[in-house]
């Protein structure tokens, strides 16, 4: 016997233009590293080069990114670091 429940169901394409969700924007690499270096610039008042020195040299110490009173910045800039480093 057979039945339907495992047929595939045919579902008409949503249109983008009026879904309310913004296209995708691949950034390049320049755009990439401007906006690390701009998060950077607004989260800590440095530069994204600044950031990555001292995080490269262990300034910033795991309890402090993740326990320490900028933890909330510091993980979200780390999170970022493959935006400023693409290679």
């Amino acid at each position: 016997m057979a039945t339907t429940a495992n047929q595939p169901t045919a579902v008409p394409p949503v249109p983008h233009e009026d879904d309310g969700v913004p296209p995708i924007h691949w950034t390049t690499e320049e755009e990439g590293r401007a906006m690390f270096d701009d998060a950077a610039r607004a989260m800590l008042g440095i530069s994204g080069e600044e950031f990555l020195r001292r995080y490269d040299a262990g300034e910033y110490s795991p309890v402090e990114i993740f326990e320490g009173p900028d933890h909330g910045k510091l993980v979200s800039l780390e999170m970022l670091i493959p935006f400023a480093r693409t290679r």
